[in-house]
């Protein structure tokens, strides 16, 4: 039985480890702490919250269309902006993107 609890204790210690931002290196960036010329600006968010509150100078692919486009068509020599309501779905996003290759991944909530 304790061997049990010890398995669960280290899984779950292992999970927390994994799915941080720490982890994942994502960063988050204050509108004052870019500029668009340096960064490829994905949007992730859905297309009707994008259509509503659009952020300037972004491409809106919502993160369930992100694995397709990154095989058929993404090419961004630049650092990566994510723009997202969601921090969970710009970590997802950003693991997605450094299996495909390996640049700096950055986020920024839409307001």
């Amino acid at each position: 039985m304790i061997y049990w609890g010890i398995a669960v204790a280290l899984f779950l210690a292992l999970y927390t480890v994994t799915h941080t931002k720490v982890w994942n290196r994502l960063r988050t960036l204050n509108n004052q702490d870019f500029s668009d010329s340096d960064y490829c600006v994905i949007d992730i968010r859905d297309y009707i919250s994008a259509h509503r509150a659009p952020y300037p100078g972004a491409e809106n692919i919502p993160l369930s269309y992100l694995p397709r486009v990154l095989k058929d068509r993404f090419d961004c020599p630049k650092k990566i902006l994510l723009v997202t309501d969601d921090e969970r779905g710009a970590v997802k996003a950003a693991r997605m993107l450094r299996k495909k290759r390996n640049q700096s991944v950055y986020y920024v909530k839409a307001s």
